[in-house]
């Protein structure tokens, strides 16, 4: 039987059907239950199906009927719909395009729209015109029409106005009508390449709005009479399947597109009554969802990607699978580690709040997850996960049952190590509330950095020492994406030769959590081929000492990379104006940069509001010592940084970190490294007392604090 006779069936033929077309799917990806059998069975009911079910649905218009706190939010989607419906839907005349191409090529900062077809830089002045930049605006375009779509699409199921069912299928039909008539564009330019659209500019983008807009919309609007059996088929035959057909021409694997086009495939499956794409979805054994929870996500839980921005990206595309499964009665929420994936996260939480901001991530925080983790609290029940949400109900907690205020409390957050992920977390007692966290795991791909054994450094409730993370304007195509934010130089890392690392993952040597200090080590012998790294963080309750030791069987130039938040930085060793554009790549984003040398210790001080991070830098003859400031958020959030330059073929440094209030003194005043019989021994002294770390050559570490 043909599927486009199938989809002509009534609904009650179609139901007959479904019970006869059952698909079994056995499962022998890691992570996934050995030997599991999941059954795709084409539901027994009408649309909608997907986007909620009928006791779901039957929740929100029970809510939209009554009175109170509960019928406003339900009715904001109604209200929404109501501001646009009557208006005239806009189609761009081609598809969008990647906010990567919004930057200015000369000042690598985003553009300003002055209108649909002009954009201006706000440092240069030089205005853009037509593509790609004009296409961005499109882009934005496409995306306003498909979130009004589904917006009326939810408000005809709650209200069952047909105006609104109206001018969401004008919109779905408009789109089908146009979908291949749009040229076939890619993010690169290239229109070769696989990973372009029609709509969009990636396959990435269409199959996220397949599974977040579109098939929403038509799931809801399916079946309430304002679609012809002739605009089902346009819809299906125009828009639905083209859509699948581009996506799966671009198998990703081990990917975070991969997993959206698996959220895509199921959608379009159940939309289109096929079965093979949801089992494809599920199954595939190089792409589906299975094989991706075992290979792309650690033991803890944490995306490979070594990005908070990306792990929580990701989730998304993950809890839209799962809770499109349950609704076609397959579970996929028992797999163990798409639990952790929520879990985990709060456990990183840094002193301000935030979650690291490893690779390419802007600014994360499990606290903010708010609704999009009602369906996982919904599958699992999971006090930790209850901690996380609102305090209020929402339309998601309304949608999916949950009516009492969440009275869980989130876990007390201590040291801890994540091996598999590759982290680090020390915390310690103390006013300062100190926090840091260092990343040794592996090379996170596109989306990962060269920053191996790098750190970042928290303390009174503030962010100090810094990881860039990405531009905020995505800037991906520009040099100061692969030569700032991506590159060694940026991050509180050791550089070799003024090169980034090479793609490497580190080893973890040692973690000891203590009632008054943290220790832990990990060493890279691959970032610098024939350079041995080895990174002590020993943190008490008052400063971080930084120990490293470089060992080669040929000279090098070892620069010691530290970046604090702050207004400037001072140090008295470094006066000489210099320049580092063309001496080290990614120089050129620097500025203020002064230089000095010295073979005494070195004493800094990172001035912020409410804040100074004194660093104090144990002695080594001819050091040279750079401060300057680097790039933030983006090329006019400027971080002071400071590098220490050694050269050898074994070199080490002993670093001390200490946040102290402004107004007040540092207690440390000084740092001595030295080599003893039981190893190397680092001692930090203040005033008359000194605390001494001793590293032994098997690499334990023995800390005797004074008291």
């Amino acid at each position: 039987m043909s599927l486009e006779r199938v989809c002509r069936m009534p609904v009650s033929f179609r139901i007959h059907f479904a019970m006869m077309t059952i698909i079994t799917l056995v499962s022998c990806v890691s992570g996934a239950a050995a030997g599991a059998e999941v059954k795709v069975v084409l539901p027994e009911r009408g649309h909608p199906f997907l986007a909620c079910t009928a006791e779901e649905l039957g929740r929100l218009r029970q809510a939209y009927r009554g009175q109170g706190a509960q019928r406003d939010i339900v009715a904001a989607r109604v209200k929404e719909a109501e501001r646009f419906v009557g208006e005239a839907v806009e189609f761009p005349p081609r598809g969008g395009q990647h906010n990567q191409w919004y930057q200015c090529d000369k000042c690598e900062v985003a553009l300003r729209t002055v209108d649909a077809t002009h954009h201006q830089c706000p440092k240069c002045g030089k205005v853009y015109s037509g593509p790609p930049y004009d296409d961005v605006i499109f882009s934005q375009q496409h995306g306003r029409n498909l979130q009004q779509m589904v917006t009326a699409a939810w408000a005809y199921a709650i209200s069952e106005d047909k105006r609104f069912a109206e001018y969401a299928a004008k919109v779905l039909l408009g789109y089908a009508q146009r979908y291949e008539q749009y040229p076939y564009h890619s993010a690169s330019l290239d229109a070769k390449s696989r990973s372009g659209g029609h709509l969009f500019e990636q396959t990435l983008n269409e199959a996220a709005d397949l599974s977040n807009e579109i098939g929403p919309a038509y799931d809801l609007i399916h079946d309430s009479g304002v679609l012809s059996a002739a605009d089902h088929k346009a819809i299906r035959e125009g828009l639905l399947l083209p859509i699948l057909r581009n996506i799966d021409k671009n198998k990703t694997g081990k990917n975070n597109w991969q997993t959206w086009h698996d959220t895509a495939m199921i959608w379009g499956g159940a939309l289109v009554w096929d079965p093979a794409w949801v089992q494809k979805a599920i199954s595939d054994p190089q792409n589906g969802f299975l094989y991706q929870m075992g290979v792309s996500v650690s033991k803890e839980g944490m995306w490979y990607e070594n990005s908070w921005g990306y792990h929580f990206y990701t989730l998304q595309a993950l809890i839209n699978i799962a809770e499109t499964a349950r609704r076609l009665d397959i579970d996929l929420w028992s797999n163990e580690r798409l639990k952790k994936m929520f879990t985990l996260p709060v456990y990183y939480t840094m002193a301000d709040g935030m979650l690291p901001r490893f690779g390419d991530d802007v600014s994360s925080s499990a606290r903010r997850v708010g609704r999009l983790f009602e369906p996982a609290y919904h599958a699992y029940q999971d006090p930790q996960i209850l901690a996380l949400l609102g305090d209020r109900a929402n339309f998601e907690s309304l949608l999916l049952g949950r009516t009492a205020q969440p009275t869980a409390k989130p876990p007390v957050l201590e040291s801890m190590v994540f091996e598999d992920a590759g982290h680090a977390i020390l915390r310690t007692k103390g006013e300062a509330g100190l926090t840091a966290a260092m990343t040794f795991g592996p090379y996170g791909g596109f989306h990962g950095h060269f920053d191996k054994l790098s750190f970042v450094f928290f303390g009174f409730a503030k962010e100090l020492g810094v990881d860039p993370g990405r531009a905020r304007s995505q800037a991906y195509r520009l040099p100061i994406h692969s030569n700032w934010y991506k590159a060694t130089i940026s991050h509180n890392a050791v550089l070799v030769d003024k090169q980034s690392q090479k793609p490497a993952a580190g080893k973890l040597l040692r973690f000891e959590p203590k009632a008054d200090y943290t220790v832990a080590a990990a060493a890279c012998d691959d970032a610098y081929p024939g350079v041995k790294h080895t990174r002590w963080l020993v943190m008490t309750g008052a400063y971080l000492l930084v120990v490293d030791t470089l060992q080669s069987d040929k000279n090098h130039r070892f620069d010691w990379l530290y970046h604090s938040r702050g207004e400037r930085v001072v140090c008295s060793t470094a006066r000489d104006s210099v320049s580092l554009a063309g001496e080290i790549p990614g120089g050129e984003y620097t500025r203020n940069t002064r230089r000095g040398t010295t073979g005494e210790a070195i004493r800094a001080q990172f001035e912020s509001v409410g804040i100074a991070t004194h660093a104090t830098i144990a002695a080594c003859e001819g050091t040279v010592v750079t401060i300057g400031d680097g790039v933030g958020g983006s090329v006019d959030d400027r971080v002071p940084m400071m590098m220490i330059g050694r050269e050898g073929r074994e070199v080490s440094f002993a670093a001390v970190l200490e946040p102290v209030r402004t107004g007040g003194s540092p207690q440390v005043s000084g740092v001595r490294l030295a080599a003893t019989e039981e190893g190397v021994t680092i001692m930090v002294e203040s005033g008359s007392h000194m605390d001494r770390v001793t590293i032994q050559p098997d690499n334990r570490v023995s800390v005797a604090l004074a008291q």
